[in-house]
C-alpha cells in the first residue's frame, strides 16, 4: 500500500505569506497607535516632573542634636578663621592670606573705630572669601573682650559696623503675655503692627500659634526700631525673640551668613525652617486690627492619626511644604480634597473644602505656605478642614513629628553667631 503525502501549491503558499506579512503590519500598526494615545493622555513631561521632584530624599528627623554641616566646597565662600598672637599686625596677617596689600589699607579708613593698627593676642579675624577670585567680601574682628566689627564689602567700598554698638542704637526689647489673642497681646505689648506677622513667621514651624497658646504664656522680641529700605518698602526686622509656651521655651536668634542671606537660628546654630509647616492654616489672615477678635481655629483629633480643624467661614488653607498635587478630587456633596506628595515619601491630605485656587491641578507644583483653598462650610457660620499627614502611605501623627532644620550655621564662622546670639539673649531678658 502506498502512503501519499498532500503538499500546498506553490501559488497557494505565496498568497498565505503575503497574508501573513499584511496581518503582521496591522498589528505593528495598532500597537503603535495605542501607544500614541496613551501618551497623549498621559503627557511624559508631567511623569518626569513628578519622577524628578522627588527624587532628592527629604532629610529625616536627626538622630542626633545637630545635623552635620554642609561641606565648604558647595558654598559660595571660603570661610578662613585665624588666632592672633603677640606680634601679628593686619598687614602680615593679610600678606600670607594672600590678600593684596590695598585691603588692609581700605578696611583702617573704613572703620576707624575698630582698633585695627593694634591687634592683641588671642583676637580672631574670620576671613569670607570670594570662591571665583579668592578675595575676601567681608572682613569680621572679634576682639578678646567680647567686642565685634564686621566689615562687608559692597558697591561704594566697605562698611563697617559694630554690631553690639549698632542693635544698642537702633533697637528696643518688648515683654508680651498671651490673652485672648495674638495680635491683641502684641499690640498691648508694644510690638509694632509690621512686625506681627514676621513673628509668626518665625515660629512657624514649631507651634500653632492660635491654638498652642494660653493664659499665663510669655514671649519677649528684640527688634530693630527703625525699618530698612528695600525693593518692596519699608522692612522692620527682629533680631532675636523667645517664647514661653506652656513651660516649655523656644528661641529665635536673626544672622547673616557671609553669602548675604538672612535666617533665624536656635541656639546650637539649627535654623528653624523646616520641611513642613505646623498648620496648614494660613494665620495670616488673622494677623490685622479686623479680624484679630477672631478666634482662628481649634483642633480636634480625629481617627487614624487624622486633625479635624473648626475655623471661621472662609479661612484659607496653605501647603505644609514643597510638593506636587498629585490628586482634586469633589465628593458627592461637592466638596474638595487635594492630595500633595512631598520629598521622602511624605504627602499631605487636606479634605472637605469648599474651593480651590485657580489653575490648581494635577501635577501642579506648590510651595510652602501657599494657599490651596478654602475650607468647607460646617454650618453655623462655620467651616471644617479634615488634614491627614502621611509617610510611605502610612499615616503619621502631624502634631508630635519631629522634622529637621534646613541648615546649620557652617563651624568656621560660629564664634561669630555665638557673640550675636549671646548679645541677643541678653537683651531678651531686659525690657525697655
Amino acid at each position: 500500500m502506498k502512503t501519499s503525502f498532500y503538499t500546498v501549491p506553490p501559488r497557494r503558499r505565496f498568497r498565505g505569506r503575503h497574508i501573513f506579512i499584511v496581518l503582521l503590519v496591522i498589528m505593528i500598526a495598532l500597537g503603535a497607535y495605542r501607544k500614541v494615545i496613551r501618551l497623549r493622555a498621559n503627557p511624559p513631561h508631567q511623569e518626569a516632573a513628578f519622577v524628578a521632584a522627588f527624587s532628592e530624599p527629604i532629610e529625616e528627623p536627626p538622630q542626633a542634636p545637630v545635623p552635620a554641616p554642609k561641606s565648604q566646597s558647595s558654598e559660595p565662600f571660603e570661610v578662613r578663621r585665624l588666632v592672633l598672637h603677640s606680634g601679628d599686625d593686619l598687614d602680615k596677617i593679610a600678606k600670607d592670606c594672600g590678600i593684596p596689600e590695598t585691603y588692609p589699607y581700605a578696611w583702617l579708613k573704613a572703620c576707624k573705630s575698630a582698633p585695627l593698627d593694634r591687634l592683641s593676642e588671642n583676637d580672631e579675624i574670620i576671613f569670607i572669601l570670594s570662591q571665583m577670585d579668592g578675595l575676601p567680601v567681608e572682613m569680621v574682628y572679634l576682639r578678646a573682650n567680647g567686642a565685634s566689627f564686621t566689615l562687608r564689602k559692597n558697591s561704594d567700598g566697605w562698611e563697617c559696623r559694630s554690631d553690639e554698638s549698632a542693635a544698642r542704637e537702633r533697637a528696643r526689647t518688648v515683654r508680651i503675655s498671651w490673652s485672648d489673642n495674638f495680635y491683641d497681646s502684641c499690640i498691648c505689648g508694644g510690638l509694632p503692627g509690621p512686625l506681627i506677622p514676621n513673628l509668626a513667621d518665625i515660629f512657624s514651624y514649631d507651634m500653632d500659634l492660635a491654638s498652642d497658646l494660653k493664659d499665663g504664656d510669655r514671649f519677649s522680641v528684640f527688634f530693630q526700631q527703625d525699618p530698612i529700605r528695600s525693593s518692596e518698602g519699608k522692612q522692620y526686622l527682629i533680631l532675636g525673640a523667645q517664647m514661653s509656651v506652656s513651660g516649655k521655651l523656644y528661641q529665635a536668634f536673626g544672622f547673616q551668613l557671609p553669602d548675604g542671606s538672612w535666617d533665624y537660628y536656635d541656639a546650637k546654630g539649627i535654623s528653624l525652617k523646616r520641611a513642613f509647616l505646623r498648620t496648614p492654616i494660613n494665620f495670616r489672615t488673622y494677623l490685622s486690627p479686623k479680624t484679630c477678635g477672631i478666634k482662628p481655629f481649634a483642633k480636634v483629633s480625629r481617627p487614624r492619626q487624622a486633625v479635624g480643624y473648626i475655623l471661621p467661614a472662609g479661612t484659607r488653607i496653605c501647603a505644609v511644604g514643597d510638593g506636587l498635587v498629585s490628586s482634586v478630587r469633589k465628593d458627592a456633596r461637592g466638596n474638595l480634597s487635594i492630595e500633595i506628595l512631598h520629598r521622602g515619601g511624605y504627602s499631605s491630605l487636606y479634605g472637605n473644602l469648599s474651593s480651590s485656587v485657580r489653575g490648581l491641578r494635577r501635577g501642579s507644583a506648590v510651595s510652602q505656605g501657599q494657599t490651596i483653598g478654602s475650607a468647607g462650610s460646617a454650618g453655623s457660620g462655620k467651616a471644617y478642614l479634615d488634614f491627614r499627614f502621611y509617610k510611605d502611605s502610612k499615616p503619621v501623627n502631624f502634631q508630635s513629628a519631629e522634622f529637621a532644620g534646613s541648615r546649620s550655621v557652617p563651624k568656621p564662622i560660629a564664634p561669630e553667631f555665638e557673640k550675636s546670639r549671646d548679645f541677643c539673649a541678653a537683651a531678651l531678658r531686659q525690657v525697655d
